[in-house]
This record gives C-alpha cells, structure tokens and sequence, in this order.
C-alpha cells in the first residue's frame, strides 16, 4: 500500500503536489471545526440537566458573569444557540472544504487524462506497433476515472474523514482515555479483521476488472470500426456475446466491489449503537446521577454520529485502494514512458539533390532476428517521380515509413541532401512531406477541415482547399452533389463518402500544404481507371516541381513515373527509367 501511495505522488505534477499540501490543510481545519462542533454540545446538556453546575463551574460561571445573564434560562439558551452555530459553521466550513476537494480531483482528472493522451501521442511510431488503440483510449477515458473516482477520490476522502476520527479520538481521550481506547480497539479491530478477509479478493476483483474493460472496449470499437465487414460476414452475433461476456464480468466485479466496500457499514452501525447503550450503563452504574450520565452521554452520541460514518469512508478508501491498484500500475507506468524530444520550429527540409537511404538495416521489434531490410540502398533524385512496386509483403510499406522518418533504421542512414535524418531534424523533413495513405483516415468534419487536416477551421485557407480538391478530381462532386458543398459534414471515417471518394479527399489533404516531397501508398487504389489516370496525369504535371514517390501493387499504375524500382528480397532492383512527360 505504502508502494501504491507512492505511485500516486509521482502521478501528481509539482503544482498539484503544493494543491495536495494546501488540501490537507484544509482537512486538519476542517477536523478542528468538527471537534469544536461536538464540545459545543457539552456544556449545553451540563447546564440543561443541572443548572446549578453554573456556579460550581468556573469556566461557565465565568461565562455567565462576562456576558451579563441574570438567570440560568437565558444562559441554557445562550448555550444551545451557540452550539447550533457552531455545528452549522463547522458543517459548512466542511461542505466547503468538501468541494475543493472533490474540484482538485475532478480537476486532477482531467490534468492525468490531458497529460496521458499527450504521453501516447508523443511516443515514436514504433510504439503504436505493439499498443491496441482500443486500450490506449481506454486507459486515457476509462482507466483515468476508476483511477480518480475509485482511488484518489476514495483516498481523499479517506484522509479527510481519517482527520475527522483522529479529532473525535482525542477529544474522547481527554475526557475519558479508557473509554476512547476501548472505542477505537473495537472500530480498528472490526474494520482490521473485514479487510483482512477481503483484501486478497479485492485485488484479485481489481486485475480481473481491468482485463474486462480492455476487452469490452476492443470489442465495441472492433465491431462499430467494421460495421460494414460486421454486416456482409453477419458477424455482429459473434461480436454481441465477446461484449457481453467481457461487459458481464466487469458489471459482476464492480458489484462485489460495491458490495465489498459498503456491507461492513451495517455491522458497524449496530455495534456503535450498542457501544452507546453500554457506555450510557457504564456511566450511570458508576455515578447514578443523571446530570452526569446526561453530557457525557451526548458527547459519546455526537462524536459516534460523527465518528462512525467516517470510519466507514475510511475503510471504503483501504477497499477502493486495493481494487484500483491495477489500474494505477498502468497508468502510472506509461505516465512515465520516455517521450520523442519534440522540436519546435518552422523550417523545411526540403530536398534540391536527393533523398538518399544508405547501408539501412531494420527489423520489427516482434521480431528482431528478421530485418526486413539488411544493407539496404536507395537514390531519389529531387524534382522527379519515382514508383516502387513489390508483391505483398516484400516491404513496400516499411520503405514508406522509413522514408517518412516514423521508423528509425537499427544500422544505415536516411539522408536528405547528404544530412542524416535524425530526432533533432525528423520534424523539419516531415514538414516537406504530403503523406497519402492506402486507407484515409477522415475525421467527423467538414470536407473543408479534412482537407485542411489539423488547421483551425477560423484558419482554412479555401483557396487552397478548393485548388488541391480539383487536382484531386473531387472538386466538381463537393460543389455539385454535396449539400452544403466544402461545409458538408462526411460522417465518421468518411462513411458518407465511396472509397475513391475518401481516397481523393486524402490525396487533395497532401496537395492542401503545397508541400515539395508528396508520397503515394498505393494511394490510387480504390480509384477507377478514368479517375486514376487523371489522377496520375496530375501527379505528373507536378513531377519537375516536386519529388514524388509512388507505391504500387501493378507496375502499370507507375507508368507516369520517371524511375521504377521493383523491392524484392530486402533489395531495390531498378527496373527502367521511363521518358514521362506532362
């Protein structure tokens, strides 16, 4: 446990760590308050069940004699309004102190979740290779919150009510020390002996609920991600129960957890009342006189009113620990993955001689004793279009992700203009490039913000937007058949769109940054042959203007491309330089 407290210190930035200390400050006030609250009601049943202990008091004679009081009626109702005004202050003092607390973690939430998304987002590309993105958005959504809500916000709570039972243990020790410890050997000793039993399950429900979520997060996205495979394969039924089974066992353990954490509540309420019965038995067998019995009695009654419903938080923060420490193992761990130094500036690496990869060895990180390239070497000149083509799996895609910087080769070198590629110049390079994927991903926007990917949409250019869509041939269909032309909104991934649609609205978002290196993975794929041909005559009118490299399946979807390579075995074979011209 004492591991888990540290974990979720490191988890806090410095700010929130001095927020945390300001917190607890305010938990130890809010302790006071509550402690002057319960002795307010002291004097008051003294007074209320023997007047004359007025005049045998000092403190309330005292009392009675600064504020003027003539007779003890007047000074019993002094006494109870005062004591009603303290407990009021000290129940808002609290209700206030509450509320910042339940702000720092809400706020705490957002802070981890914010700063989680940006830990994952910085990651090299390499990383997204072995992660599930269903995961990943479940640690940032879910996990974040059962971490806040089931750990911090229980432990809060924990510490603040901890402050509250510490209070009433002193203010019954001095008063009554066999009594306060008496009192607390029976609480420690019931709570101790239920969490003991079920501490060992609650870690247990803890891991299996994590593992749960996972997969009624993959399965949901899995089968809403592929509705239309989902559909064709009348798969849903299968996708239904590996939801269902996943989302029974989560909903299963969330209930024993509930039920775990709440039950000792009803076995402590009965054993305080009879604590209270007992106690009153006590003290009236030892005095016999009932204006004793009687202050003592409400002091033990309010500081139990107080006292028990806190030593129930307690124990429910020590529970709710022990259940979420999965979840805080995962989130502290890739809270603390190292991040790609990112650099800022504006400067382009644009290419006047070539883009050169030389001597390049790499291998997947699943399986390192597999390079798909091992001494690999490749010259493309600037200013030129250049194809690749390669069966299936000949490492077509791994060239593209090397060249775009997004792999990091293991030996060798990418170069452009004879200066290597490396962390301190990738985002320079990646400046210069216009990427188009084989699968477009489209976000739930306008056209207009597709194609202007990542630009604020008050910073659109639509000039620009409007000239990358007619060298894409999608203009005439934006402003023709599209309701609300650039501003129609495409659905989700581009549902409402063909997929030589989406394929175009993906090669219009590359020419959008007027960028001189573009890249084409098999980016004409999904195209028909008319609008493939076009598509490629205007890739070639832009061939002396830009470096141009194009990934293909056919090689007579490269026939516009001034140098072909054919990448067979590990190795690039020049097939023939074409005379291409516009």
């Amino acid at each position: 446990m004492i591991a888990d407290l540290k974990k979720i210190w490191t988890v806090f930035t410095p700010s929130e760590r001095r927020k945390a200390v300001w917190m607890l400050v305010l938990v130890i006030l809010m302790a006071m308050a509550e402690t002057l609250g319960v002795i307010s009601i002291m004097p008051f049943l003294s007074v209320l069940g023997r007047p004359a202990i007025i005049h045998d008091n000092p403190l309330l004679h005292a009392v009675y004699q600064r504020f003027g009081f003539h007779d003890s009626r007047g000074f019993i109702l002094a006494l109870g309004l005062a004591s009603i005004t303290l407990v009021i202050s000290s129940s808002v003092f609290k209700t206030v102190t509450l509320h910042l607390l339940n702000r720092f973690v809400h706020l705490e939430r957002h802070s981890i979740s914010a700063r989680l998304l940006s830990r994952y987002l910085h990651q090299p590309y390499e990383f997204f290779l072995t992660r599930n993105a269903s995961v990943l958005g479940k640690n940032v959504l879910s996990e974040v919150d059962q971490l806040l809500f089931e750990l911090i916000q229980p432990l809060s709570q924990l510490i603040a009510q901890g402050a509250v039972v510490l209070a009433m243990t002193l203010l019954i020790f001095c008063y009554d020390p066999l009594t306060a410890i008496c009192i607390v050997a029976v609480l420690s000793l019931l709570y101790g002996t239920i969490y003991g039993l079920v501490r060992k399950r609650l870690a247990h429900i803890g891991k299996e609920r994590q593992t749960a979520n996972g997969q009624r997060y993959l399965a949901c996205n899995e089968a809403l991600g592929g509705i239309k495979d989902v559909k064709i394969t009348h798969s849903a039924a299968a996708y239904q129960r590996q939801f269902e089974g996943a989302s029974r066992l989560f909903s299963r353990h969330m209930a024993a957890n509930d039920t775990l954490s709440q039950s000792p509540l009803y076995l402590v309420e009965a054993t305080g009342y009879s604590m209270l019965i007992v106690v009153a038995l006590t003290l009236l067998l030892r005095s016999n006189d009932i204006a004793h019995v009687l202050p003592a009695l409400g002091l033990y009654g309010f500081a139990a009113y107080r006292m028990l419903p806190a030593a129930q938080i307690m124990y429910r923060g020590f529970a709710k620990l022990r259940v979420s420490s999965a979840a805080l193992q995962s989130i502290h761990h890739d809270l603390t993955l190292a991040v790609e130094q990112e650099v800022t500036g504006t400067s382009v690496l644009a290419p006047q001689r070539e883009i050169r990869l030389q001597g390049v060895r790499y291998a997947y990180p699943s399986a390192p004793e597999k390079p798909v390239f091992d001494g690999f070497d490749l010259v493309i000149p600037a200013n030129t279009s250049v194809g690749i083509v390669g069966r299936s799996g000949a490492g077509k895609s791994t060239l593209m992700d090397l060249l775009l910087g997004l792999l990091r080769p293991e030996a060798g070198m990418l170069s452009v203009d004879g200066t290597e590629i490396d962390t301190g110049n990738v985002a320079a390079w990646q400046r210069a490039i216009g990427y188009v994927p084989q699968h477009i991903f489209l976000a739930d926007a306008s056209v207009a913000e597709n194609i202007a990917f990542g630009v604020p949409r008050d910073r659109i250019d639509m000039q620009a937007v409007e000239g990358a869509a007619r060298a894409a041939q999608i203009h005439e269909f934006v402003v023709g058949e599209l309701p609300q032309g650039y501003d129609t909104a495409i659905g989700d991934r581009g549902i409402r769109l063909s997929g030589g649609q989406r394929q175009r609205v993906g090669i219009a978002r590359a020419l959008y940054r007027n960028a001189p290196v573009l890249f084409f993975d098999e980016a004409t794929s999904a195209l028909d042959a008319q609008t493939e041909e076009t598509v490629n005559g205007a890739i070639l009118n832009l061939s002396s203007k830009k470096t141009i490299i194009v990934i293909a399946h056919k090689k007579a979807s490269l026939r516009h491309c001034q140098q072909i390579f054919e990448v067979s075995q590990g190795h690039p074979e020049f097939l023939r330089t074409t005379n291409a011209t516009k």
